[in-house]
């Protein structure tokens, strides 16, 4: 079984104006491949107009990259943090792509990235521009210590209907550190 749940919380976020509850589940991940498109950008500058990760997205929906990786193991889309310099206020490798059974065969354009094996506390929310929202429910989560992340590796998974983004959704995938 790839998944094996341990627990699930609910936390009240104290920083949020309407106490919005957030739910999460912690489980056990194996490591797997992603191969994709790759950027080095940090959240001060995703914040901006010049952020890498709008660039990126737009560039794989337009020019079709995901169809091009070889050897993808379901239509899911995953967005692959890792290279932590300095958590989350620190640059990070940002990879776009899916998964992958195998490296082989691989455009020059992209990297094939492993993900770290061990426990991850999940979040799930609608995808597309919700995604960002879920992002910040997880930073203040961190902020007032009710998780404490690893800063290994993070990813994203985006299934659903790519055509109509009200019905696509996002499991956010954080890294916990050994034994929490």
């Amino acid at each position: 079984m790839k998944y094996v749940i341990i627990w699930t919380a609910a936390v009240m976020l104290a920083n949020s104006s309407v106490g919005q509850e957030m739910n999460f589940v912690k489980l056990h991940v194996d490591s797997f491949t992603v191969a994709g498109l790759s950027v080095r950008t940090n959240n001060s500058k995703e914040a901006t107009p010049e952020g890498e990760i709008g660039k990126l997205w737009r560039k794989v929906s337009t020019e079709n990259f995901l169809a091009r990786i070889p050897n993808r193991v379901d239509d899911h889309v995953i967005a692959f943090y890792t290279d932590y310099e300095n958590g989350k206020d620190g640059m990070y490798t940002y990879v776009l792509g899916a998964k992958v059974s195998s490296k082989k065969h691989l455009p020059a354009e992209f990297v094939a990235r492993e993900l770290v094996s061990g426990q991850y506390a999940m979040f799930t929310g609608k995808g597309g521009p919700a995604t960002v929202d879920v992002w910040k429910q997880i930073w203040s989560l961190e902020d007032s210590g009710g998780l404490e992340r690893a800063y290994k590796t993070d990813y994203e998974d985006h299934y659903g209907s790519a055509d109509d983004i009200s019905k696509s959704h996002v499991d956010i995938y954080i890294g916990l550190p050994v034994n929490k």
